[in-house]
């Protein structure tokens, strides 16, 4: 109501009474000032949209047997938010403000050649980008740096963290209806990162357990979807290597491979960032 007023005293002010405007021109006055109101959705999600003023839709004129009516219409961003609020729902908090280029460290070589691919890839992007090896060495960093210049290019962007979406798959895997539904979302999405790929605990020995062939189908249905559709962006990270990847399963990690910019970063513990504030005495 109050909006309205504003629209009504704006009106006024610009000299035209309702004898100057004809009934839609009155109605499209009301639009364009609702359309021109800010919203505050980038307060929740850190993405600015100047088309919908971050308020997620935009009011339409409709006209039906003579009548006037305002209809709400879902903003173009209204899916990138939605991708956003997965990402960050999956454990990446603040990936607009966070997760940037800029704020990736390149002090090393190795750490200049991954951001120069990647910066390549994410303005040119073909095939897939897979960022193997070392823990702590800035994988998921970089990775969603990606995510981020295609999400603010408006794509469609799906985080996939293996380790906890593998489960829930699994876990559907008795409700043919079910599961087809949620594999979906990972096989066909614009965009597909995903994040740790067979990513396992330790077994009781300590040793590193491998991935189950249930892990092993898994991926295969949605590296061999995405694979014959060579449209779908596909980003992956991974602590395994290509060796370990292929003593896993060839199939997976030869459809990677060939679509695949590929880096792995050779084990070091100096390149986890993670533990370099630790001092040795």
């Amino acid at each position: 109501m109050d909006r309205l007023q504003e629209i009504m005293q704006k009106i006024g002010s610009m000299g035209i009474t309702f004898d100057d405007i004809s009934p839609k021109e009155y109605e499209q006055f009301k639009v364009d000032g609702l359309n021109d109101t800010e919203g505050d959705r980038h307060l929740e999600d850190g993405y600015d949209c100047r088309k919908c003023k971050n308020k997620g839709y935009i009011v339409k004129l409709v006209e039906k047997d003579g009548t006037f009516y305002q209809t709400c219409v879902e903003c173009k961003c209204a899916e990138v938010r939605r991708s956003i609020m997965r990402m960050k729902c999956s454990g990446l908090k603040d990936i607009i403000k966070d997760y940037t280029f800029d704020k990736f460290e390149e002090t090393e070589p190795w750490q200049r050649t991954i951001k120069a691919a990647a910066m390549e890839y994410a303005k040119h992007p073909e095939g897939w980008f897979f960022l193997g090896g070392q823990s702590g060495a800035g994988k998921t960093h970089i990775c969603t740096a990606i995510c981020r210049e295609f999400l603010l290019a408006g794509k469609s962007v799906m985080y996939m963290l293996w380790r906890d979406d593998i489960v829930k798959i699994k876990g559907a895997v008795t409700d043919s209806e079910e599961y087809g539904s949620l594999i979906d979302k990972y096989k066909k999405v614009d965009v597909l990162y995903i994040d740790d790929l067979f990513k396992t605990g330790k077994a009781a020995d300590l040793s590193r357990q491998m991935p189950t062939p249930a892990d092993v189908n898994v991926a295969f249905e949605i590296i061999n979807y995405r694979y014959n559709n060579p449209s779908l962006l596909t980003i992956i990270s991974s602590e395994l290597t290509e060796d370990d990847l292929l003593d896993i399963d060839e199939a997976v990690a030869g459809r990677i491979f060939e679509r695949a910019k590929s880096i792995s970063i050779a084990k070091n513990r100096d390149r986890n960032y993670r533990i370099r504030k630790t001092v040795k005495l």
